[in-house]
């Protein structure tokens, strides 16, 4: 019995030995040589399970240290040396064993060192669609698995050095991302919320850093990111999609803070700041469009499920926008659109739209815009400041034959804090207008409608020479000198508009007018009115009201303008004493517009060297202006008037060759209708029966005697009145005599007198 507990003994030791010897064998094949077939079988097998080449460098299952991984992975596009997807390393440590027991597998140090991915997109399709359709379709009818749920944890994750090449139809250029980092502590299926840290690097430019997070449980998911110096370049082709442009260049900052359900839209909540440095678009001729230094904008807050939003600071810095109107009637901005116009169907109509498709990144971040400022609207907002600053405006207006270039600049513009629970909201504005005019304006807004506004703008020292292409070619009349003082205040309340303008001009002066101008005008003398129009101290006021219904299509105020402008100036030349009296205390306006004489009046007398001397005193204040007199005498009329005074002298003094003052004073005294004076002149005329008194007189003293005398009277007249405005001081070169037009005399002849027609002189 004692020999036998011994070889027992020997036994046990024998067969631990074997256990201990197979295991190790078992071990060190699973080690060694499973991980050298399955690499043989992969890269022998992979065209035809996969139709893509595999190559490994090592598969390693190492169950000494818990170590598992795949060195040196390399995919290759279907018959194509393109590498799909690779890896320098995949790497997990885990205790399959106890796994496999507990039915709980826990990875720990997940590692992914170097990887990249090819990515191809046509469509819905991609280059790994075969790949996914590789297990065909779910069979209905097959049992659900029942059996106990697989828990899994993998912990200490890492991505690291990553790399994607991503193209697609969608994308106007292939993406490339590198230096790829990616990390999340725990993703587990005992824990519904999973965090990861990302972040990489744009091959066109820019770095983005954040993270991502999903509840499962919650169905939310959340997204903070980072982008730092994105290059404006990458995104050029995007907008060649409907745009012709040389470049678009700049950088643009971002940071996005995102919190959101896959199962309630309402849960939205998003905060975001963007900023853009050194933007600058230009044509395809190189030649500027815009620049802009710096534009910042913030959204504090956006929540959905409350419709609030708070907007932070909205900042645009040096910005710099050419804007061209070209001959043709286009400009630099809407030529350059791609621009598609389709005629309707069975109709003569036509629509014109964008050549774009809805992916692109710049209509999306329209749509976008566009519904965030519904959202403004229609919510609860704060915002807290808007502000431009250093802004600038080239304008050039080739429209005209000669062309317009003005320039706005020093632009500023700022908003405090509003909010749509104010009763109004405040924004002033402010900028210089070609080096020597300024302009201010305040606008007071409804928070809570928009299109509610009072506008208060005041333009001081705007000079008019600035303005001389438009006056020759919309005026036909050079814009020579005038320093402009505007200012309107414009009401808009639920689509009515009430617009009081008032102008004023001093040191107007408008040059002669030029044969080249728009042919579709209407020439207006505005030489003349411009003349006219000054007062007293060589200034022009005036007053425009604008009223009108901005909900009818048909309203357009800038006709109406044009109007009240136009009446002024006919109404300046046709009744020029209306506006020149406005000049002269007490002056009468008949005094500025005619002089009258009576018959035989050769030289005047009181009432006419008063108005003469109103004449004088305006051609002193208005050096600008001519007048020309025109005879507005009925000679046929005078004839027969001297015709009658020769009748009564020889009547009175029958046996007086000459006669004196006084002689002169009795035969005026004479009333024509005098019984005695009548049967006189009857009595010489017996053959002339029913004829008037005047026609007997005429006959008298014949016709081309009484021509010749009232045409010695005319001239004594002429002399009489130059002489007079002379010894006035009226330079002679400003008073011309002529005989006027039919439209001048329409209505004007009789007495003896002039018309004061008035003109701007050479």
């Amino acid at each position: 019995m004692a020999t036998a507990a011994p070889a027992r003994k020997r036994h046990w030791k024998r067969w631990l030995i074997i256990i201990t010897t197979l295991l190790v064998v078992f071990l060190l094949v699973v080690a060694f040589l499973l991980p050298y077939l399955l690499k043989r079988t992969i890269e022998t097998h992979s065209e035809e399970w996969i139709d893509r080449k595999i190559t490994i460098d090592r598969i390693v299952l190492n169950p000494f240290t818990l170590r598992y991984a795949i060195t040196g992975f390399t995919c290759y596009e279907p018959l194509s040396e393109q590498v799909f997807v690779s890896w320098k390393e995949v790497s997990v440590r885990a205790d399959l064993w106890s796994g496999y027991r507990n039915n709980a597998w826990r990875f720990t140090r997940v590692r992914l060192i170097d990887p990249y991915v090819h990515l191809l997109q046509n469509g819905d399709r991609f280059n790994f669609s075969d790949l996914m359709e590789l297990g065909g379709a779910e069979d209905p009818k097959a049992t659900p698995d029942s059996s106990a749920p697989v828990h899994f944890s993998m912990a200490d994750i890492v991505l690291s050095n990553g790399r994607i090449d991503y193209q697609s139809d969608l994308l106007a250029a292939p993406v490339g991302v590198r230096a790829l980092e990616a990390t999340s502590n725990l993703i587990s299926s005992d824990n519904a919320r999973m965090d990861f840290a990302l972040g990489f690097d744009l091959e066109a430019g820019g770095r983005m850093d954040g993270g991502f997070m999903i509840d499962t449980e919650q169905a939310r998911y959340g997204i903070e990111a980072h982008l730092r110096t994105f290059d404006l370049a990458q995104l050029t082709p995007y907008l060649k999609d409907f745009f012709e442009c040389q470049a678009f260049t700049g950088s643009m900052d971002l940071d996005l803070n995102l919190l959101d359900s896959y199962a309630d839209t309402t849960s939205l909540a998003v905060s975001a700041d963007l900023v853009l440095n050194s933007l600058r678009l230009t044509d395809p001729n190189g030649d500027p469009l815009i620049a802009v230094k710096k534009a910042a904008a913030g959204l504090d807050t956006l929540v959905a499920k409350d419709q609030r939003i708070d907007v932070g600071e909205v900042l645009l810095d040096g910005a710099d926008l050419r804007f061209v109107m070209l001959a043709d009637g286009t400009d630099n901005w809407t030529r350059l659109l791609k621009l598609d116009t389709t005629a309707a169907a069975g109709t003569d109509s036509a629509t014109t739209q964008l050549q774009v498709s809805e992916s692109n990144v710049f209509v999306m971040l329209a749509d976008y815009l566009s519904y965030l400022g519904e959202q403004i609207v229609a919510s609860d907002y704060t915002a807290r400041t808007l502000a431009l600053t250093n802004g600038r405006v080239d304008f050039e207006d080739h429209t005209p034959a000669q062309p317009l270039r003005y320039v706005i600049s020093s632009l500023q513009l700022a908003a405090n804090r509003i909010t749509s629970e104010q009763e109004s909201g405040k924004v002033t504005a402010s900028a210089v207008l070609q080096e020597t005019g300024t302009l201010s304006a305040d606008a007071v807004f409804d928070p809570r409608n928009l299109r509610n506004v009072t506008v208060d703008l005041t333009v001081n020292d705007l000079a008019l020479n600035h303005l001389d292409a438009y006056g020759r070619w919309y005026a036909a009349h050079p814009l020579e000198d005038g320093l402009l003082d505007y200012v309107t205040r414009t009401v808009v309340q639920d689509g009515r508009i009430e617009s009081q303008n008032s102008l004023r001009v001093d040191k107007l002066k408008v040059g002669k007018k030029v044969d080249e101008h728009d042919p579709e005008i209407f020439v207006l003398p505005l030489r003349l009115a411009a003349g006219l129009l000054k007062d007293k101290d060589g200034v022009v006021e005036l007053d425009v009201p604008v009223t009108g219904d901005l909900n009818d299509p048909e309203f357009k105020p800038w006709p109406i303008v044009w109007q009240v402008f136009k009446n002024l100036i006919v109404k300046a030349a046709t009744a020029p004493g209306r506006l020149l009296m406005r000049a002269f205390e007490g002056v009468d306006e008949e005094d500025l517009e005619r002089v009258r004489f009576t018959h035989l009046q050769a030289a005047p007398n009181a009432p006419q060297t008063k108005t003469l001397k109103q004449l004088a005193k305006a051609l002193a204040n208005k050096p600008e202006l001519t007048v020309d007199l025109v005879p507005i005498v009925d000679a046929a009329a005078e004839a027969r008037e001297v015709a009658v005074f020769h009748a009564k002298q020889a009547f009175l003094f029958p046996d007086k060759p000459a006669i004196d003052a006084a002689d002169s004073a009795r035969i005026a005294e004479l009333s024509a209708r005098d019984s005695a004076f009548t049967a006189y002149v009857e009595g010489r005329t017996a053959t002339m029966g029913g004829r008037s008194l005047h026609d007997r007189a005429l006959a008298l003293l014949g016709a081309a005697e009484a021509e010749r005398i009232a045409g010695e009277i005319e001239y004594a007249r002429r002399e009489h009145v130059m002489q007079l405005l002379l010894a006035e001081g009226v330079p002679a070169t400003r008073v011309r005599y002529r005989e006027g037009t039919a439209e001048e005399l329409a209505g004007q002849r009789g007495v003896p007198g002039y018309r004061f027609v008035w003109d701007v002189g050479e």
